[in-house]
Order: C-alpha cells, then sequence, then structure tokens
C-alpha cells in the first residue's frame, strides 16, 4: 500500500502560473502585470440569456455572488438596464473565497426586451464596475453582466 505525503504540498509552478496568466494590454505594465493569483468580485443571473418572462406576474429571479478578498456584503439588482438599482436577499452567510446565493422579486408590466444586471459590494468596498478594464486575455473580467431577457 503506498504511504501519502501528510506535509503541505508545494507551490504550483508552471507557465501559466509564473509567466502567462497575467494582464496584458494598454491599461497594464509592458511586459505584464504580476502572475494573478485571486479572482475577482462577480454576480450574475442563475437564467438562461434570451429567457421569456411572462408579464403582469411576479418572478423571483435568482443568482450567485461572489469576492475574493472579503465576504460579499450586498447584492444589487436592476431590470431596466443599469438606470434604477434595488437590494437582493443573499439566502447564504456571506464568507471570503465564497459564493452567495441571492434573490429578488420582479414584476414586469409591459412586453419587449429587458435587460437585466445584478453588481456585488464586498465587505472591502469594492463595487463590480460597470465596464472591465480591457486585458487581452479577457482574465478577471468583473464588470456586472448585461442579461438580455425578454417579456411576453
Amino acid at each position: 500500500m503506498a504511504r501519502r505525503h501528510r506535509g503541505l504540498h508545494p507551490p504550483l509552478t508552471s507557465p501559466w502560473s509564473t509567466d502567462w496568466y497575467r494582464l496584458f494590454g494598454d491599461a497594464h505594465p509592458e511586459g505584464g502585470s504580476a502572475p494573478l493569483g485571486r479572482q475577482t468580485l462577480k454576480s450574475g443571473y442563475q437564467l438562461p440569456f434570451g429567457a421569456t418572462l411572462e408579464a403582469g406576474r411576479v418572478h423571483r429571479l435568482t443568482g450567485r455572488a461572489w469576492s475574493a478578498l472579503a465576504p460579499v456584503r450586498t447584492v444589487e439588482v436592476s431590470t431596466d438596464g443599469g438606470a434604477r438599482w434595488r437590494p437582493a436577499r443573499l439566502h447564504d452567510a456571506p464568507r471570503r473565497d465564497g459564493w452567495v446565493r441571492w434573490s429578488a422579486p420582479w414584476r414586469p408590466h409591459r412586453g419587449g426586451p429587458v435587460t437585466l444586471l445584478s453588481r456585488t459590494t464586498d465587505a472591502a468596498g469594492d463595487v463590480q464596475p460597470e465596464r472591465a478594464v480591457h486585458n487581452t486575455q479577457g482574465y478577471l473580467f468583473n464588470a456586472a453582466v448585461r442579461h438580455p431577457v425578454t417579456v411576453a
């Protein structure tokens, strides 16, 4: 029977973690940023893009939020493309590096295309921005995602 190593594993070193997993582009240093080691904060709906929702009835919008640096403090939702925001209800005890489930009721009154958004604020005061800082690989995307649905 093989013996298992009981000590800590040495850090993983590979071209991905030492050379390639870095930020490149106009907003970053020539030659790229330092190697990335942590994700950003983010949130999203648990609803297919392009879903059709019935007008005049209450829908329970659900999603998940995350922050690597501090526990999620709040999640806000917008049902009008970001013009107005309101709080969602958190369903899990927030902790750093942990997903938090959230929900918000919504009763759409008229048909047509709608853009939903969600944004997370963590206990360190970090807020998902409207737009992400561009990098050529698209790493660490943290902007509030525009989530299209149709109300019928």
